[in-house]
Order: C-alpha cells, then sequence, then structure tokens
C-alpha cells in the first residue's frame, strides 16, 4: 500500500491529480461540524488541516497492510480465494470512487493514477493477475502455491526496483518543480517596474529583526491543500467575471496584464490563525491589476451585495462590495518582482488589505458578482464574515528565555491592516508606563512597520511589553483572545537576561 501511495503522489504532482488521502481528509473536513473543525483548529492550530492528512494516510497505509495480510492469507486457503479476490477488487473500486469525487473530477487520468496502483496492490497481495487469467509456472516438485508465492516475490523486487527509480527521480523534479513557478512564465512588459524599498538611514540594523520584505522562500504559507497544490496551466487559464454584470466576459493571463493598469503595492497579509507573537504573517511587494477595474469592465449591475471568489481546488470566499472597490484591493499576478509562485497562488490571486489572508482566494479562476452575503469556506465553519485585521505588534529581538548581551536592542514589527501604524510603545512594568520606541518610515499604509528600542537596563532580568497605536488612533488591546473567531488580540510578552 505504501508503494502504490508513493506511485500516485510522485506521479500525482505532474498531472495536477489529488493525493488520496488528502482527497479523503478533505472530505472529512467539508464533513465535519463547524463547530468541531474550530475545536480542531484552536487545538493544533494551522497544523491541523496538514495532521489530518498525515493521520489518513498513516491510516490507509493500515488499512492496506492488514488487508493485504487478510488477503494473502485467504489465497492460502481454497475455500477461501473468491472472498480474498472480493477484497482485492475493493481496493480498486474504492480507488475509482476516490476518483471520480477528487477535485479534478472524473478524469481519465485521476482514474488511472488511482486506479492502476490499486491493481498493483491487489497483485501483489494476491499474487493472482487480476486483469488477466493466470497460471504460475510449477517447477521441480513445487505445490501450486510456492509457485504463486516466487511469482509475488518476483513481481514484489520489480516493483521495488521500478519505483525505487520513480521516487528518486521524481524527488528531483518535483523540488526544483514543486513549488516554483514555471520557468518559462515571465511577467507582461509594463509602465511599473519592481523597486525595492528604500533604506531608512535613520534607523538601526538590528541582528535577528524580520525584513522588511519577506523573502518568497520564507513568506508564510497557510491554506486547505497540505499535499498536491493546484498545478494551473497559465496557458489554458482563463479568469471568468460573471454573475451580475451588463457583460459578462473571460480574461487570459496575458490580457489580465496587458488590458488594465498595473500597480505595485507593499502589504501585510496575515492569518487569522495567528496567534500573538505568532509567525503567520509577511511582507510582500505584490504585483497585479485593481478589481475595481476588473469589474468595471463588465459593468456593474444594481443589488450586489458581495463579490465571490473561487479558487481552481474549489476554495470559495467574498468580500462586500465597497470593498471590492477600493483602490488597494487587487488582482495580483507577481511577488517581490517575480511571476506569482505556485504555492501563493499562481498565475492569479486576490489580495485585500484589511482583511485577514482566508479572504485572500488563491488560484483564482472566477469572480461573481451576487445579491447576497455569500458565506465562504471558512465563514460556514464559524469563521469571522468581516475578518478585519486587529491591531497588532509582536518582539523579534530578543528571543523569549535569551540570554544577550548588552548591547542587545530591542526590535520587531506592528501592524494594522489598512489603517497604518502611529505609535509603538514598550513597557517594562507590566503595563505601568511605557516608552516610545523609534519607528522606520513607513513603506506603505498597508504594510507593517519595524520598530526598534534600547534596552532601559544594562544587566539582570527584564520582562517587556509592546503595543501599537494604529492609524485611527486606537491602542492595541490587551485582552488575550484565540484566533477564533475574528483573529488573536493581546501584548506580546518576553522575559530575557542581559549580562
Amino acid at each position: 500500500m505504501g508503494f502504490s501511495l508513493v506511485i500516485i503522489y510522485t506521479i500525482g504532482g505532474f498531472f495536477m491529480v489529488a493525493f488520496p488521502p488528502a482527497r479523503i481528509a478533505s472530505m472529512f473536513i467539508t464533513l465535519t461540524p463547524g463547530d468541531l473543525a474550530t475545536l480542531m483548529i484552536e487545538a493544533f492550530g494551522h497544523w491541523a488541516i496538514a495532521g489530518l492528512a498525515v493521520a489518513v494516510t498513516i491510516a490507509t497505509i493500515a488499512v492496506g497492510g492488514f488487508g493485504g495480510i487478510y488477503i494473502n492469507k485467504a489465497m492460502t486457503d481454497g475455500s477461501k480465494v473468491k472472498r480474498a479476490l472480493g477484497f482485492s477488487a475493493a481496493f480498486v473500486l474504492v480507488a475509482l470512487a476516490l476518483a471520480t469525487v477528487s477535485p479534478e473530477g472524473a478524469s481519465i487520468t485521476a482514474a488511472l493514477l488511482y486506479v492502476v496502483p490499486a491493481l498493483m496492490f491487489a497483485r501483489m497481495t494476491s499474487g493472482v493477475r487480476l486483469s488477466l487469467a493466470f497460471e504460475p509456472k510449477i517447477q521441480g516438485d513445487q505445490t501450486p502455491l510456492d509457485a504463486i508465492q516466487r511469482s509475488r516475490r518476483r513481481f514484489l523486487v520489480r516493483s521495488v526496483a521500478a519505483i525505487g527509480g520513480l521516487v528518486i527521480g521524481g524527488a528531483a523534479m518535483l523540488r526544483f518543480m514543486g513549488s516554483k513557478t514555471p520557468v518559462d512564465v515571465d511577467l507582461v512588459d509594463a509602465d511599473v517596474a519592481f523597486i525595492p524599498p528604500p533604506e531608512d538611514a535613520n534607523f538601526p540594523v538590528v541582528p535577528g529583526h524580520s525584513p522588511e520584505i519577506t523573502p518568497i522562500a520564507d513568506f508564510y504559507n497557510v491554506d486547505i491543500n497540505p499535499f498536491n497544490k493546484p498545478r494551473v496551466d497559465h496557458e489554458s487559464w482563463l479568469l471568468k467575471i460573471h454573475g451580475l454584470f451588463d457583460e459578462p466576459y473571460e480574461l487570459s493571463y496575458g490580457q489580465l496584464q496587458s488590458q488594465f493598469e498595473v500597480v505595485e503595492m507593499a502589504h501585510t497579509l496575515t492569518c487569522i490563525s495567528n496567534e500573538v507573537g505568532g509567525d503567520l504573517i509577511s511582507t510582500a511587494i505584490w504585483r497585479g491589476v485593481r478589481l475595481k477595474d476588473v469589474l468595471a469592465r463588465g459593468g456593474l449591475k444594481q443589488g450586489i451585495v458581495d463579490i465571490v471568489f473561487k479558487g481552481a481546488e474549489g476554495y470559495t470566499d467574498s468580500i462586500p462590495l465597497a470593498k471590492a472597490l477600493e483602490e488597494t484591493t487587487l488582482v495580483v499576478f507577481g511577488m517581490n518582482g517575480e511571476p506569482l509562485p505556485r504555492e501563493h497562488g499562481f498565475p492569479a490571486r486576490i489580495i485585500v488589505p484589511g482583511i485577514y489572508g482566508m479572504k485572500n482566494v488563491k488560484w483564482l479562476v472566477e469572480i461573481e458578482a451576487v445579491d447576497n452575503n455569500y458565506q465562504g469556506y471558512w465563514m460556514v465553519r464559524g469563521w469571522s464574515d468581516v475578518a478585519r485585521v486587529k491591531t497588532g505588534s509582536r518582539i523579534d529581538v530578543p528571543f523569549d528565555n535569551a540570554v544577550v548581551p548588552t548591547s542587545t536592542r530591542l526590535a520587531g514589527v506592528a501592524w494594522a491592516g489598512d489603517r497604518g501604524i502611529l505609535r509603538v510603545e514598550i513597557s517594562e512594568d507590566d503595563g505601568e508606563s511605557w516608552r516610545p520606541a523609534l519607528l522606520k518610515r513607513e513603506l506603505s499604509p498597508v504594510a507593517w512597520r519595524l520598530w526598534s528600542a534600547d534596552l532601559k537596563q544594562p544587566s539582570g532580568v527584564q520582562d517587556v511589553l509592546v503595543r501599537a497605536t494604529d492609524g485611527d488612533s486606537d491602542v492595541q488591546t490587551r485582552t488575550r483572545t484565540r484566533p477564533h473567531p475574528d483573529g488573536a488580540s493581546g501584548w506580546h510578552t518576553i522575559s530575557f537576561k542581559v549580562e
């Protein structure tokens, strides 16, 4: 069973076919009541989905292993051969059923990729060719059972050798291709060129401080696809704009980049599951076109409430029309001067400043205008529909419980969605008094700001709190809450020793 899953996982990445255990995990998530799904996420954080997929994978291997043992034993008993073949056929039928309910639909590729390894599994466990009548060659004084077992061992050795080569070659290719944008994709020339943010000569460089622009390799990545993320062909990709429009239409990859004004924007994206002091937050220079321009092309009708986005993997979410028409809401196709990477939604995704990442849909294939308050994937599971990013701050340096030299500076980041950061303060007396931190110049009203401060005491154990004030003059709350249902809140606190 393990060999069969290796084949599916290795080859499936190239043919955009979902990994069966991941598909089963997705079905569990879909069928799980919202309260239970929320409880699991609260307990295990953003690892809940990946953990479920791993658990299902282990369970699949275990079921296959025990099933194989049963089939093998049943084949030694002539009266149970039909039952053994029935169990073998059941594995094949389950594989076929998974293929038909995969996100890709009942495609020939999915059916073959699921069913062929299942046939191999059945062949190895039963010793019988299920596709052809098989009479094992009996050599010397061998019994028919000995001949079957010999044939099975020979088939197993050959399969192991073939799969070994497949795994080594496939792993190398997947490592090269898996998380990278196709090498033959270039951003269409436009008047906007990628410009790295200017440095602030008055702001100190602190080792360990978060970079103002997060490298793509370090940018946080959370979605409902722990395995086999969608691999979309940009040449055949079309963005469908439909619903309450005078003239619904479609855009190709090239048309998206060439038929509207192209803009670049520094923006901080944060996950609603991010805990206080957590790392599910990053900043990039996004390149794209204004969503309002895309919507205007089709002619918006009266009565629109929400704009709904659909991803290639079936994920959906929505934002109010007013938010969709803001200047900073973008359909993006570039990130940090490069084409949008596969894991971040290639060929296009939505970026909506001020709203948590779950509404910034990746692998965008449809934009629909509707006359109702559409409830997306996580909304029906109890998470906030408004999803407004809360004002937050984090201490990057020093680490909690670290021992540091006297030359160390305090440093971190602060963010407030689309409201900007007005002030950052730190306290060494549990919030009784506050002193201002030095802020780096503002990169963008929708991006985080880096801050830094001197140590108050030259030595000893120190406890430090941080809080931010946003552009609306609202001070970050001390009240500590968990992420569900509308994002975590509270002051980040660390303790360290200076010597």
